[in-house]
């Protein structure tokens, strides 16, 4: 079994495997293959809506989730 995780802040509610997928969709679309990723941090600020990721030890950039 693997639990659902969610962080909830101001009104708003996320599941952390969205933010997840949403950040491997980053690394597959910049073609580069799952094989390929040795690490992945993803640092999530609910007070920005935003997730923040470092991909095999280097920073890339962030993603938006104020849909959710």
């Amino acid at each position: 079994m693997k639990p659902e995780f969610y962080v909830e802040f101001d009104g708003r509610q996320i599941n952390l495997e969205q933010i997840e997928d949403a950040v491997k969709s980053t690394w597959k679309s910049e073609g580069k293959k799952m094989k390929d990723l040795k690490s992945m941090k993803i640092y999530y600020k609910p007070q920005e809506h935003k997730a923040y990721y470092v991909f095999n030890g280097e920073s890339k950039g962030g993603e938006d989730f104020l849909e959710v």
